[in-house]
């Protein structure tokens, strides 16, 4: 018996490797065409090329695993279908359990590890690939160059900032607001100024006046031309950048959860951020997850001629990443919108596909 599973597991590791790595190329030809026109009008150095898309390895192949674990199960049970050695197997009077189990261990130990990968590897490459890209390809500054209004932001030692106009290239804020907030969430301190600037390091406040209250009441007032405020947060960090589907499976889970309990703390919406949590931790089993249907597909159809095997295969992996994204992305949208819970709008599709998954289990007859 450990000779079949090792046989069975070799078989699907090679294949795995195989569909992985066509993936991953697959995914880095259709981005390089998409970001030719870039890359034509700033002429990075091959050196600078390489770096980045060999840092974007560790990403894609996160991405990709669960669905080529899908489908190299697929293939390979659908070749021992083609050569009659499921046949022969269920003819010697192996159980499909004695069959499955192991193909099921190894899907769960590759989301296990994939865990740990992503919050690792996966995330450090894609930072340093996102600075590649921005920096040395791009030519962006490192406080982006871009101009926000109406801009929120929590600084780094909890202050509140409200800021009217932001210009991240030169380090001026104007229609600065400032609070601070106590844990029952009221106003301890206010600060209006009408400008402040990035100067050696440090904010210059211009025309301002600073309040602080105790118990709803104003207990205190300064007015000022000039006031230097002291904290960590340099202009980069009040460049606000949107976030696509990438940027919120690479992100680090314990800067994350970091992220939400300063929120939190502070009476400040946190839901989005709540969904991004559980969501990095629910994708890597989607590995285990499809695998069911994996292993449960081609024993359905073990009595068809290959071709129709393979076809079968293939057909149902599209199929299932289309559906499994879809059940994901609407997850999100429904999560963020409180419509559901940030745990159920991150694990709903897999919920889904392993209630698929058992029930195609249970039709597989032993």
């Amino acid at each position: 018996m450990k000779t079949l599973h090792k046989y069975i597991l070799s078989e699907i590791l090679k294949s795995f490797a195989v569909i992985v790595s066509g993936i991953i190329v697959f995914i880095m030809v259709s981005n390089l065409i998409d970001e030719l026109p870039v890359l034509l009008a700033h002429k990075p150095s091959v050196f600078i090329l390489l770096n980045y898309y060999v840092l974007r390895v560790p990403f894609l192949a996160s991405q990709a695993i669960p669905f080529a674990m899908l489908l190299s199960i697929l293939f390979v049970f659908s070749q021992l279908g083609r050569n009659n050695e499921l046949t022969a197997m269920k003819s010697a009077g192996i159980d499909f359990r004695n069959i499955a189990y192991p193909v099921v261990i190894l899907s769960l130990l590759v989301s296990m590890a994939a865990v740990v990968t992503n919050e690792t590897l996966v995330s450090k490459s894609y930072e340093k690939a996102a600075y590649i890209k921005d920096v040395l390809i791009e030519k962006k500054s490192t406080s982006s160059m871009q101009v926000s209004r109406d801009l929120a932001k929590l600084s780094s030692d909890g202050k509140v900032f409200y800021i009217k106009y932001f210009d991240g290239l030169v380090g001026q804020m104007k229609g600065v607001c400032i609070l601070e907030i106590d844990k029952q969430f009221n106003i301890t301190y206010r600060l209006d100024a009408k400008e402040g600037v990035w100067q050696g390091g440090i904010w210059n406040l211009k025309d301002g006046v600073e309040r602080r209250f105790e118990g709803g009441a104003e207990t205190d007032i300064n007015i000022f031309k000039s006031k230097e405020l002291h904290v960590s947060d340099a202009p980069e960090d009040f460049v606000v950048k949107k976030q696509n589907f990438d940027d919120t499976l690479a992100i680090n889970i314990f800067r994350l959860r970091k992220i939400i309990n300063t929120l939190k703390s502070s009476g400040f919406k946190y839901t989005e951020e709540e969904v991004n949590f559980h969501l990095k931790i629910a994708y890597p089993f989607a590995t285990f997850i499809l695998s069911l249907l994996g292993i449960s597909i081609p024993f359905m159809f073990s009595t068809q001629r290959s071709f129709v095997n393979a076809a079968i295969g293939f057909v149902v992996t599209i199929i299932v990443s289309f559906f499994y994204m879809g059940f994901v992305t609407i997850g999100l949208s429904m999560g963020k919108a409180s419509i559901l819970s940030p745990v159920l709008s991150a694990w709903i599709s897999n919920i889904f596909f392993a209630g698929v998954g058992v029930l195609a289990l249970l039709k597989v007859k032993r």
